[in-house]
């Protein structure tokens, strides 16, 4: 029931640390192009289903045996699915009679609040894991 606790405190840190994220990044960005103010907050609403990823697999991860190399793998997994729709959009763009559609300004604003969420929650749920294997050794 601890984990379970961890796991659900950490997700709501994380939806806080991402949306406080989400907002820096789209303050500085729309300074970048000239007009200070915050937009495209449309963001926060990915904060929850961001959470809820994390918290899923960080929940089974935290349940095997070996869960400090599950933990691992998992984080490593997670911080790897946007660097690679960053790449699949950045070589789209790049084929020969393509549409330039594809901002990676926009895609680091996605990105990084999905990496500050992922991280806030590993960081969380490992020092509870850790402390409590501590505990019962």
């Amino acid at each position: 029931m601890k984990l379970f606790g961890t796991i659900i405190l950490a997700g709501l840190v994380s939806v806080l640390v991402g949306g406080a994220a989400a907002l820096l990044l789209s303050a500085l960005a729309a300074c970048v192009n000239g007009e200070c103010g915050l937009g495209d907050t449309q963001q926060l609403a990915l904060m929850p289903l961001y959470a809820v990823l994390g918290m899923a697999v960080f929940g089974v991860a935290g349940t095997r045996p070996r869960w400090r190399e599950a933990m691992f793998y998992s984080v490593r997994l997670l911080l790897l699915i946007p660097v690679v729709l960053i790449i699949v959009g950045l070589a789209a763009d790049a084929s020969p009679g393509a549409e330039k559609k594809f901002v990676l300004t926009r895609a680091l604003q996605l990105a990084v609040p999905f990496w500050v969420v992922v991280i806030s929650q590993w960081g969380i749920i490992r020092r509870m894991l850790s402390s409590r294997e501590a505990v019962r050794s």
